[in-house]
């Protein structure tokens, strides 16, 4: 522990712009084809118990939804209140454009389970994600949004902090995928559902809700 104290306190020193603090905001969204026949509260029960895995706040909501399911299912839309007007427009304008995304807002129109998470390692990453569930004739779609902040740069305390929770709960973009992932393969778990990817930012190749989720059956990382 001392050795890698010693070595941030060198490097900090011969490199001085790392102790300035800065974020990097990644917006992230992935879209999941998830064909069964399970009821909707099935299918509601099981996302949100595979989102409590790995979010330490979360909110949930069953809008009502009446009627025949569509031949297509719904896709969740993006608003920044921040543009909204010559006012809002103001306040966007001294804000930096790096920092413009952390106040997107998805919206969910005709899903029937829609929840709002939040997971934050201190000093390290603050995850804030948006899912909705839209019913169609052949199933379901899952649709994620999210803003992924990373905390970067800082004084030795700040890294150091950074180090040691990475070497606790993993790295933030590990984490960030399986934040989603364990929702997916809950549901696959859960209903049986056929699940199969649409399309996404970054992309996630092959089929990885088809492998066990590590840790299932525990708590996810807080």
């Amino acid at each position: 522990m001392l050795a890698v104290v010693g070595m941030l306190a060198i490097f900090a020193v011969q490199n001085p712009a790392i102790a300035q603090d800065r974020n990097q905001s990644n917006e992230l969204y992935h879209i999941f084809d998830l064909k069964t026949a399970a009821p909707k509260r099935d299918m509601i029960a099981a996302a949100g118990t595979g989102l409590k895995r790995n979010t330490s706040d979360a909110q949930t909501m069953t809008p009502i939804v009446m009627g025949t399911p569509p031949e297509t299912p719904g896709r969740f839309t993006i608003r920044n209140p921040l543009e909204g007007g010559a006012s809002m427009g103001g306040i966007a304008a001294m804000i930096p454009a790096s920092q413009l995304a952390q106040f997107k807002q998805a919206s969910c129109d005709g899903a029937v389970w829609i929840a709002n998470a939040l997971r934050k390692v201190r000093g390290s990453q603050t995850l804030r994600l948006t899912l909705c569930l839209f019913p169609y004739q052949q199933g379901y779609q899952l649709n994620v949004y999210g803003i992924d902040v990373k905390e970067q740069g800082g004084g030795i305390s700040a890294r150091l902090g950074r180090a040691l929770a990475e070497q606790v709960v993993g790295k933030p973009d590990g984490w960030t995928e399986k934040t989603i992932l364990d929702v997916v393969r809950e549901i696959r778990a859960k209903t049986g559902a056929t699940v199969s990817y649409v399309e996404g930012q970054p992309e996630i190749a092959g089929t990885p809700w088809e492998v066990p989720a590590a840790g299932v059956g525990g708590e996810g990382a807080k």
